[in-house]
């Protein structure tokens, strides 16, 4: 062997051979995100709320307020006669309703107003302060009834005070001016204590479907 051709093969035995370029990483995967529904994964995309269904729980809220400031006012009326003469208690309560559209596959639950309940005390019957507060009790069940279309005002009182016939329960059903129906039911209940008149003041339930 020549001298020149042994150098080169011990030239490239000497070598070492380059190393392979890495490959490339692969890109990230890119989570497909779904909309949120039962059994939804974590990280799901919340459905866009039909307008028709934003618009819908700004009325509802409404009505939770007006009844509250209704419920305050009928309580201020009677707030300056002596304590055993005042409204003694009161609440305006709210329930979950779920709503749908046909804009949208998706629901919402919203809080809707349930009721508003005052304790009338007898004492105050003949005071022009407790008649102030009986017109925003009557204004509560009207806004209420011309919303829904009806509303019921319950009455309750002690078997001792119907006994002393302080109250009858005779039940009737009276028109707003809008032509909606207000029907007031009365009964007695041991639970209510003697000389207090029990209000309940209660709609009927929103439609569930809003279109």
């Amino acid at each position: 062997m020549k001298m020149s051709a042994l150098v080169s093969v011990l030239a490239l035995a000497g070598c070492v051979a380059p190393p392979p370029e890495p490959a490339p990483a692969p890109a990230p995967a890119v989570p497909v995100q779904v909309e949120c529904g039962v059994a939804s994964p974590p990280g799901c995309r919340e459905p866009a709320v039909p307008p028709a269904l934003v618009t819908w729980e700004q009325k509802i809220k409404g009505e939770i307020d007006q009844a509250e400031a209704l419920r305050v006012r009928a309580v201020e009326a009677m707030s300056a006669l002596p304590v055993k003469q005042r409204i003694s208690g009161s609440k305006t309560t709210t329930t979950e309703q779920v709503f749908s559209s046909s804009q949208s596959p998706a629901t919402r639950g919203m809080p809707v107003l349930d009721a508003v309940s005052l304790d009338l005390p007898w004492a105050a019957k003949s005071r022009q302060e407790h008649k102030d507060a009986m017109v925003a009790i009557k204004d509560i069940a009207t806004m209420m009834a011309d919303n829904r279309g009806g509303a019921t005002i319950f009455v309750t009182v002690s078997p001792r005070d119907l006994r002393a016939k302080k109250v009858n329960t005779n039940s009737g059903t009276a028109p707003t001016e809008a032509g909606n129906p207000v029907e007031v039911k009365k009964s007695a209940d041991k639970n209510v204590p003697p000389g207090i008149e029990h209000f309940v003041i209660q709609a009927k339930p929103w439609p569930s479907r809003i279109d």
